[in-house]
C-alpha cells in the first residue's frame, strides 16, 4: 500500500514537471525576445513598410493595416503558425517565400511587439508544430 502511494507521488510530480516545461499556448506568455522584434523591425522596414506603412498603417486599400483595430480583428485568436504561413506564402507580392523563414518570423514578432504583445526570454523559431500551438492573445 505504501509503495503504491510513493509510486503515485512520483508519477504525479513527474507529470507536474512535464506540464511546467511545456511550450506556451498564448502570446500573453511572452513567446519572442525584444532582440528578435528589433531584427523584425529592420526586416519590416526593408521589405514591408513601402506597402504597409512605416507605422503599420497602410494608406493603400490593397495592403491591410497591421495595427490597432485591424490587428485585433485579423490577428487575435489566430495561431502564430496561421499568420506565419500567410505572410510567408503571400509576401512580398510576386516574391513570395523570397525571405528566410526566420526573417518572416522576426517580422511577425515585430508586428506583435508593435501591437503591445509582450516579449519574453526565448526567441521563436520557425517550427510549425510549436507555432500551431501558440494563439495570438489580445494586447
Amino acid at each position: 500500500m505504501r509503495s503504491a502511494a510513493v509510486c503515485l507521488a512520483v508519477l504525479w510530480s513527474a507529470g507536474l514537471g512535464h506540464a511546467q516545461s511545456s511550450p506556451p499556448t498564448s502570446t500573453a506568455a511572452g513567446v519572442f525576445t525584444e532582440e528578435q522584434a528589433k531584427r523584425g523591425a529592420a526586416a519590416y522596414d526593408a521589405n514591408c513598410a513601402t506597402c504597409h506603412g512605416p507605422e503599420l498603417r497602410s494608406a493603400d486599400r490593397e495592403a491591410p493595416r497591421l495595427s490597432d483595430k485591424a490587428f485585433t480583428f485579423s490577428w487575435v485568436g489566430k495561431t502564430i503558425a496561421e499568420k506565419f504561413e500567410l505572410i510567408r506564402s503571400t509576401m512580398p507580392p510576386k516574391q513570395e517565400k523570397s525571405l528566410d523563414d526566420q526573417v518572416y518570423l522576426d517580422i511577425l514578432t515585430y508586428i506583435l511587439s508593435f501591437n503591445k504583445i509582450p516579449s519574453g526570454k526565448q526567441p521563436l523559431k520557425p517550427d510549425l508544430k510549436i507555432l500551431e500551438k501558440i494563439e495570438i492573445a489580445a494586447p
